[in-house]
């Protein structure tokens, strides 16, 4: 008898006993980049109401200022253009580098629209980096273990972002620190370079797309068949499903102004509610290699939006709200790789990360959306949880899409899962 035939948790075993030794030191590499990711896009989810008030900015007027830095993501498909044609090891180094330079500069910005402006060139080199990161994972690791390479690779980017509320709240707010410190200790990834440059391999496949002339020298072979067909599904769904972020972004406001939290109170309950998923997202993409990644990634897609709603809906105090992020969060942390998964998996490494990056381009060009449609949904109803709950309806009609039109594609090789397929059930 197989892992497969003797049980769910002996293929999940099987899928973590497929990594080498060569995967996990890939893994700790990209994971080590994707720490400091979550880290500087978790500065805000922990530090909204303080940075704000430094700027003196309403909750509608912050939505709209957070709304145009997300769109730094729309120049990241450049680079990873460039990612497709010289390699994705160079372009990752040149993108840590750059999101690095940018953070620091955050943390002097003297207005609003400066903080903004540098958080945009943040976020053009992070989303970068993160279709690169992506990119290398799914074409390095084994089949049977993709998903268990996504899921850390998630973990290591929430643990950096458990690290930053860790230390807002525990250090930076009680000792009346400015918000700026949170900025000034994202320049570690510098040290990052160096390593990378030594320790980084270059992905085989791309190595050898190189030596066969496969490679892609524009975008548009993206938007034409096979690819066609995924290309425009998978940006739908990333817009719909990033309908969320109003959610995720007033959160820690929201238990701050609403239910009178002080800041240090919310800040370690966002960790507390997310101690659960950390171990959670290795757990659910391995879960995904035995089970598919449809009904995985949708099952706990659809939890995170029970919960969110649960959470801005439901009176109580800390044990009830607590309760609803934790299930909010083993939702959205547990279907984040899952999902994910699909944007590198379903083409050709010659557009790989290109796929990869104009997913994450409707990502973030959804939570732009969200966060802009959130601000004139507050300055009209003036209803925090309202606004959330219209916004909800996003995720749930891209479940929808993800279960009758996508393919599964748990288990087989990347290049069986790129060629021309049926929709799924």
């Amino acid at each position: 008898m197989d892992d497969t035939e003797a049980g769910g948790w002996a293929a999940i075993r099987a899928g973590f006993a497929a990594l080498r030794r060569t995967d996990w030191l890939l893994l700790w590499l990209l994971g080590s980049t994707l720490f400091f990711d979550g880290y500087d896009r978790g500065i805000i989810l922990v530090a909204l109401k303080q940075i704000r008030e430094t700027f003196g900015l309403s909750q509608s007027a912050a939505s709209w200022y957070l709304s145009v830095l997300y769109l730094g993501a729309l120049l990241a498909v450049p680079l990873a253009l460039r990612a497709d044609q010289v390699g994705r090891k160079r372009l990752l180094i040149i993108s840590v580098l750059g999101y690095t330079v940018a953070t620091a500069a955050t943390a002097v910005a003297p207005t609003a629209a400066t903080f903004t402006a540098c958080q945009f060139v943040a976020r053009l080199f992070l989303n970068a980096e993160a279709a690169i990161v992506w990119t290398l994972a799914a074409e390095s690791l084994p089949a049977r273990a993709r998903g268990v390479g996504f899921g850390w690779l998630q973990m290591m980017n929430t643990l950096g972002v458990g690290f930053g509320a860790i230390a807002f709240g525990g250090i930076i707010h009680p000792l009346d620190l400015s918000w700026r410190w949170m900025y000034l200790l994202g320049v570690p990834p510098l040290l990052l370079i160096a390593w990378l440059r030594r320790l980084l391999p270059e992905s085989e496949r791309f190595e050898t797309a190189r030596r066969s002339g496969l490679l892609e020298r524009n975008w548009r072979a993206l938007f034409r068949p096979p690819h066609r067909k995924w290309i425009v599904l998978v940006l739908g769904v990333g817009v719909l499903m990033s309908l969320s972020q109003q959610a995720s972004s007033f959160a820690v406001d929201f238990l701050q102004t609403q239910r009178n939290f002080d800041a240090t109170t919310a800040s370690f309950m966002l960790v507390a509610a997310g101690i659960p998923g950390i171990p959670f997202m290795v757990l659910a993409g391995a879960a995904s290699d035995r089970y598919g990644r449809r009904l995985v990634g949708c099952a706990l897609a659809g939890l995170g939006v029970i919960g969110a709603v649960a959470f801005f809906w439901l009176p109580g105090g800390p044990v009830v709200l607590g309760a609803c992020m934790v299930v909010m969060l083993l939702g959205v942390l547990g279907a984040g790789p899952v999902l994910g998964a699909y944007s590198a998996e379903l083409f050709a490494t010659s557009v790989r990360s290109q796929a990869v990056a104009w997913a994450t381009v409707a990502s973030v060009g959804g939570q732009a959306l969200s966060l802009a449609i959130g601000g004139a949904l507050l300055a009209g109803l003036g209803n925090l949880s309202l606004t959330v709950t219209i916004l909800g309806v996003g995720p749930v009609a891209a479940l929808i899409i993800i279960w009758l039109r996508y393919p599964e594609t748990h288990g087989r090789e990347l290049e069986d899962v790129h060629l021309p397929a049926g929709p799924g059930p």
